[in-house]
């Protein structure tokens, strides 16, 4: 699936939380830079770990950085694509 431009980036956000889970992958939409050091690579996926949520407003996404092997934390709205996990369970 490849995102549209977002007509409210929030709700956009929202939806991605809720939808996308552990196992899946995300592909971020520029590079990603912790301490001016490249962690994640814009157009490369990487598997989402783990999630966490402290408010509404405060969401995250865990992966693992390629290049530095540390986790990386990456709010919902710097998705630019995303990729299901193929044996991810499905509720009939």
């Amino acid at each position: 699936m490849r995102i549209q431009e977002a007509e409210n980036p929030l709700l956009d956000s929202e939806f991605f939380w809720y939808s996308i889970l552990e196992g899946d992958q995300i592909i971020i939409e520029v590079d990603y830079f912790v301490d001016h050091e490249l962690v994640l690579r814009r157009g490369r996926p990487y598997q989402i770990l783990s999630k966490i949520e402290t408010d509404s407003c405060n969401m995250a996404f865990i992966v693992e950085s390629d290049i530095t092997g540390q986790l990386v934390f990456i709010h919902p709205f710097m998705i630019d694509d995303y990729i299901l996990n193929p044996q991810r369970p499905s509720i009939n």
